[in-house]
């Protein structure tokens, strides 16, 4: 049962980081028109790396767990899940 609650916890996780995402690309949008600048990518910078680098973390891990055979499905829709975050978030900052 923990197992399984600890699952669904990620998942709770990515929703939180897409619309922190989705928060930040909107507010990042109109920064300029509102005459802010920069203000939204200096602020957001210092969070960036460590969302990524946990990101990877769980990718590598259930790729690791889809490769063992254990739970297959679940485990590619963490790999989605994890890759599509991490793309969005990576192509924020060089777009």
């Amino acid at each position: 049962m923990w197992k399984n609650s600890f699952e669904q916890q990620h998942f709770v996780v990515y929703f939180a980081l897409l619309v922190f995402w989705g928060l930040v690309h909107l507010f990042s949008h109109y920064a300029f028109g509102l005459g802010w600048g920069f203000f939204p990518f200096v602020i957001t910078l210092p969070f960036i790396p460590f969302i990524l680098v946990w990101l990877g973390v769980q990718f590598s891990r259930h790729f690791k767990h889809y490769q063992e055979g254990v739970c297959r499905s679940l485990h590619v829709c963490h790999c989605f899940c994890t890759a599509t975050l991490f793309s969005l978030f990576v192509f924020h900052f060089v777009y």
